[in-house]
């Protein structure tokens, strides 16, 4: 990726946290960046395209930090810590608050067109690292259970009080143990 490509990643996450991907446009990202919208369009084809590429660096970036997490614990173990990091680390990045707030159906994928679900991305990573874990489970079976676990996590980043308050860690953690957990083997 160039310097000129990372501005504007940097740029255009900066406009899409202000404004939200509805609202934001590609000449505030282009002015943002000190870039000309020529320039910006040569990188990036359409604000579609530079909000997926704004939103795979962040995914990417969160699930790396996961994965560090997860780091020589036991599967299960795995499980616990990396939802309670999880759930902890979405109410610190402000492009998925301000998604998850007011455009939900970026990251679920819900009517999506042309890009695919970003869960469903993140899945697959998700399911790799617990097989770094020592999961033993099938593969099919272990990407279902990873989906699974993603999107338990993302109802309650879009309602984390209910009968189980996840804004409290200590919760998180054991709601983790107790029920996410003895679905990998």
């Amino acid at each position: 990726m160039t310097t000129a490509s990372l501005g504007i990643l940097d740029a255009a996450q900066q406009v899409f946290e202000q404004y939200g991907s509805r609202r934001a446009n590609v000449e505030d990202v282009a002015r943002a960046a000190g870039v000309s919208r020529s320039t910006l369009y040569r990188a990036y084809p359409n604000k579609e395209a530079l909000l997926v590429a704004v939103l795979e660096r962040q995914f990417a970036a969160f699930l790396d930090e996961l994965d560090r997490v997860a780091s020589g614990l036991a599967p299960r173990e795995a499980v616990v810590e990396c939802f309670s990091a999880g759930i902890a680390l979405t109410r610190e990045i402000p492009l998925l608050a301000r998604l998850v707030q007011s455009e939900p159906e970026i990251i679920t994928g819900a009517g999506a067109g042309s890009h695919s679900s970003l869960i469903l991305s993140a899945a697959d990573q998700v399911a790799r690292t617990l097989r770094r874990s020592g999961a033993t489970m099938p593969d099919d079976e272990l990407h279902v259970v990873a989906e699974l676990m993603l999107r338990v996590a993302y109802t309650y980043l879009l309602n984390p009080r209910g009968q189980v308050d996840m804004t409290d860690d200590a919760t998180a953690r054991a709601y983790a143990r107790r029920y996410l957990a003895p679905m990998v083997t």
